[in-house]
């Protein structure tokens, strides 16, 4: 055989090799990063897993809290965000878009005979470390500064000068979950769509955190997920299209049936 068609044999098989090695990757074509609210975060876990299916993207939903991600697209350092709480007048360059609503549910350990709690005991317990009067309830476990579940709860509850030192102040939704779990004496607050057998959730006032009560507007403790977009920023064309997706008919529908509420 002569030396050139067998240099161009041996070429076509090395590209043959090459060109399989790299189809068999597997690998998305277009990533897409949203980050911010743990509160958030399981339902646009949900929703990015089910767009994933018919999309050749690869979406990377980062948990940190509302104020993070609120910081992150005002830098650029993501697609969009996502807030557990409408935006501040003071939060620039960016724009809030509703997702869907939520409510903010204060729970205790399965094992807690508390079932119902006032308004203004809670308050008490989380700004002067006050126990609830005639309950087990002598401690308060909270959200650190920048999270958006945080912020939503002190201002519909009317907290203004911080926490008492007694109260616990944790990172994410989940770690509040464990901390409350096989207590007695302790109450905490979260997404009421992250609710789950693992603590019971009490009544305020004697109204339920519950769908009808919050789409009512009866229950006190209640606030958007919102989608944080950054002012004159176009999204790319994977990002805009998983966008439209969270935003659609189809969505909401999963939203609902993930125990949010949807806003259509």
């Amino acid at each position: 055989m002569k030396k050139g068609i067998l240099a161009t044999l041996l070429c076509v098989a090395v590209m043959g090799v090459s060109l399989g090695a790299f189809a068999g990757c597997g690998g998305k074509s277009e990533a897409i990063t949203v980050s911010g609210s743990s509160s958030v975060t399981p339902l646009m876990e949900v929703l990015a897993a089910e767009y994933e299916k018919t999309h050749d993207v690869r979406i990377t939903v980062n948990m940190s809290s509302s104020g993070a991600g609120i910081s992150d697209t005002q830098n650029g350092l993501n697609d969009f965000g996502m807030s557990s709480r409408a935006l501040k007048t003071d939060e620039t360059g960016i724009t809030g878009v509703t997702l869907c609503m939520d409510g903010i549910a204060l729970v205790v350990g399965k094992d807690c005979a508390v079932e119902n709690v006032a308004k203004a005991d809670v308050k008490a317990l989380f700004e002067n470390g006050t126990s609830i009067p005639n309950t087990t309830i002598t401690a308060g476990i909270g959200r650190d500064a920048s999270s958006g579940t945080r912020s939503a709860f002190d201002e519909l509850m009317g907290i203004e000068n911080g926490y008492h030192q007694s109260v616990a102040t944790l990172a994410e939704t989940g770690n509040v979950i464990e901390a409350i779990q096989g207590t007695v004496n302790s109450l905490g607050y979260i997404s009421y769509g992250s609710l789950s057998a693992a603590v019971k959730a009490v009544t305020l006032d004697g109204i339920a955190c519950n769908y009808d009560n919050i789409i009512g507007g009866t229950y006190a403790l209640q606030r958007p997920f919102v989608i944080v977009l950054k002012d004159g920023k176009t999204l790319s064309r994977a990002a805009q299209g998983f966008y439209d997706y969270i935003m659609s008919d189809a969505a909401q529908e999963i939203i609902t049936r993930e125990g949010y509420i949807s806003i259509k």
